[in-house]
């Protein structure tokens, strides 16, 4: 199913505004022997400059409990960085490695972990928020919030990026 645009916020004040585009994917799954539409992920899109495609997934669950306990760690286990605890509650996937390490300053890296069950990825000329299930109105202007702290803690010469 094609994902939705729920709607537009805008970041920022007047005349430098940013619009911030709010979609719901939905995708069949089973409820008992029937398959309904249900949102499974929502996501915040702000534009940027046509960086290379970075994503960083929280780990959850069973996955976070092994990789912690070295189970798992390897090729499969995503981009290391120099804080342990940053490797630990995230898997950061790049094609373009140095640009990754790059984008993730330490500042940035602690301001991930503030709020570590988020998912984010750069690329295609975004920055993205990842929430798992339905957007909740309630929250909104936090997630608004937080993908433009996240735009701020990306180092200047990275808008610059070629």
């Amino acid at each position: 199913m094609p994902d939705k645009l729920v709607m537009t916020k805008h970041i920022g004040e007047p005349p430098k505004e940013v619009p911030v585009h709010i979609y719901e994917r939905t995708q069949m799954v089973y409820a008992g022997s029937t398959m309904i539409p249900a949102v499974v992920e929502c996501f915040f899109v702000l534009p940027a400059p046509n960086w290379p495609r970075v994503r960083i997934q929280a780990r959850r669950g069973l996955a976070k409990w092994l990789f912690r306990r070295g189970i798992g760690k390897g090729k499969h286990s995503g981009i290391m960085l120099d804080d342990d605890s940053f490797n630990n509650a995230f898997k950061v996937t790049s094609k373009d490695e140095e640009f990754a390490i790059m984008l993730l300053s330490p500042g940035l890296q602690a301001f991930l972990l503030s709020k570590p069950n988020i998912d984010w990825s750069t690329g295609d000329s975004t920055i993205k928020l990842w929430y798992r299930g339905k957007i909740r109105k309630s929250r909104i202007n936090a997630s608004l919030e937080r993908i433009a702290n996240f735009q701020s803690l990306i180092a200047d010469e990275l808008f610059d990026w070629e």
